[in-house]
């Protein structure tokens, strides 16, 4: 836990940038690839929804305007800040609390969807984090994670880390030294694993009934000490049953 306050700063430090970032995807069609990849997954109907790590809103906003009654989580009072905000600016009602993803006080089978967007690399108790998400998941509901290898090559001399869109979210850092987080990432568990196998290995111990990846995004392929071809995603989405 020594680690949280460190991570709590740098992201008070990113809420402003964050928010503009959300914001931008919600008044374009960029937001349309998260709700459609999320519509295929659940029924239909309005469903009891908890996101993890919500930032500045973007999921309360994207799931609200669709009718889902939402409870949103985060660490962060500045991100919470900015998702009330937002959520106001919207026009679209959502239940806000500050909450330690890796400690739940919510109730035990309470929500049907459960999302969380980049937010699981970012934990000191990673595996702590899916056995609370599961155990707040209702018997029969789906949990979606958005992740990826963000750190591993700080750990994996071979992982080269792959250059981004220069229309991503890094446009909107706001002079933020992103090397902070670079040194909060050397003491992070996640950035020492090749993922998304280590989530895949956990869920399935901590009783997860069925696991689906998708990996449509950059890939990053080198040659093992063995002279293996090793082939793993930057960015992954699980669909997970309990």
């Amino acid at each position: 836990m020594e680690r949280l306050e460190d991570i709590k700063e740098y992201w008070t430090m990113r809420a402003e940038g964050y928010s503009d970032s959300i914001l931008d995807e919600l008044r374009t069609d960029r937001h349309r690839r998260w709700l459609d990849l999320i519509n295929r997954h659940i029924d239909g109907r309005a469903l009891k929804v908890l996101d993890i790590g919500t930032g500045p809103g973007f999921f309360p906003i994207l799931l609200g305007k669709e009718g889902h009654d939402v409870t949103a989580v985060d660490y962060t009072e500045a991100m919470l800040d900015k998702a009330r905000s937002n959520c106001q600016e919207f026009g679209v009602p959502a239940r806000l609390m500050r909450m330690d993803a890796q400690s739940l006080d919510l109730p035990d089978d309470a929500f049907d969807l459960i999302l969380s967007r980049n937010l699981i690399w970012d934990l000191e108790r990673p595996r702590q984090a899916y056995r609370e998400w599961l155990r707040v998941l209702r018997p029969g509901g789906t949990m979606i994670v958005f992740d990826g290898n963000y750190y591993l090559h700080l750990y994996d001399e071979q992982f080269t880390r792959v250059e981004r869109d220069k229309n991503d979210g890094h446009r909107f850092i706001k002079g933020v030294d992103v090397n902070i987080m670079k040194d909060i990432a050397k003491g992070l568990p996640l950035s020492r694993e090749r993922r998304p196998q280590w989530d895949v290995n956990t869920l399935i111990e901590l009783g997860a009934s069925s696991i689906e990846l998708s990996m449509d995004g950059d890939r990053v392929e080198y040659r093992s000490d063995e002279g293996e071809t090793i082939s793993l995603p930057f960015d992954f989405t699980l669909f997970v049953r309990k």
